[in-house]
């Protein structure tokens, strides 16, 4: 996609992080903004500080995790602008622990409904319009380095992130096998300045009740320290903006992470067990 002037994109998770990095950057491109979000306060900030800098935008607030929400999402954004032509399913949690506890069920439903799950039915409810109006179109779709590498007490996050690559590579064949027009992104970043750390301050309350002994302090300290220490999300917004115009379908944003990948490409043919190797 070329020219994003005057097209409309659709971003999750949209009113902080990465999702407002975003909206900013496909903004100054003279884009028309839906934002979503579980969060109205920043949500209604985002809005009102995108539309203070002249850009066309408007929120909703919306729980990804919910079939019918991105169905109104989808209405709503024809509504306000006509066709669609970037979705950036975007809105992502955190959350942390031994695979063998078993009292966390709760979390790790959570958590695969909004990452994975939230990502599915962005792709099946918006999809079909986007290929039908013929104007191209590009998805991107945010996972993370956790999508390659799977650190250890990050299970559930590692699952969902797994997930939405599988689904990403699986959605570029089709859309290039179908010549739809639609262009497919993944992003895989590492650890970015985001309030992902604190998730929980959106977790349902059936998760929340299974919190006590939820994730090591020093564990999770860790994740708080690389993430102070990560990239600002206007360098990941920015590479998701040169993605979509260059119909590029990873975006790896660390460089100092791709190795990890590698090794573990490494590891599978070599038949080489797995061992514990931090976060990435």
């Amino acid at each position: 996609m070329d020219d994003l002037s005057g097209k409309t994109a659709v971003i999750t998770g949209g009113a902080s992080g990465i999702g407002l990095a975003m909206a900013r950057r496909f903004g100054a491109a003279g884009m028309n903004l839906v934002l979503a979000d579980v969060e109205d306060g920043p949500l209604d900030a985002a809005v009102e500080e995108l539309s203070a800098a002249g850009v066309e935008v408007c929120g909703m607030h919306c729980d990804v995790s919910d079939l019918a929400a991105i169905q109104e999402l989808e209405t709503f954004s024809r509504e306000q602008f006509g066709n669609v032509h970037v979705l950036c399913n975007n809105a992502g949690v955190g959350s942390g622990g031994l695979i063998a506890r078993s009292d966390d069920i709760e979390q790790w439903r959570w958590v695969i409904d909004v990452n994975l799950w939230g990502v599915i039915y962005g792709c099946k409810v918006f999809l079909p319009a986007m290929i039908e109006h013929g104007e191209g179109a590009h998805v991107i779709n945010t996972a993370s380095m956790a999508g390659h590498a799977s650190a250890p007490m990050m299970g559930a996050y590692n699952v969902s992130k797994y997930g939405v690559v599988a689904l990403s590579e699986t959605l570029v064949k089709e859309m290039q096998m179908t010549q739809s027009g639609v262009g497919v992104s993944v992003l895989c970043p590492a650890f970015v300045q985001t309030a992902i750390g604190s998730s929980r301050r959106n977790m349902p309350d059936e998760a929340r009740a299974e919190l006590d002994g939820d994730q090591p302090s020093e564990v999770q300290s860790a994740i708080d320290q690389m993430i102070a220490a990560g990239i600002p999300p206007a360098d990941v917004a920015e590479a998701v903006h040169d993605a979509v115009v260059d119909n590029q379908f990873w975006i790896l944003t660390h460089e100092e992470a791709k190795p990890a990948i590698t090794d573990r490409a490494r590891q599978i043919v070599e038949g080489i067990n797995p061992t514990p190797t931090g976060f990435v």
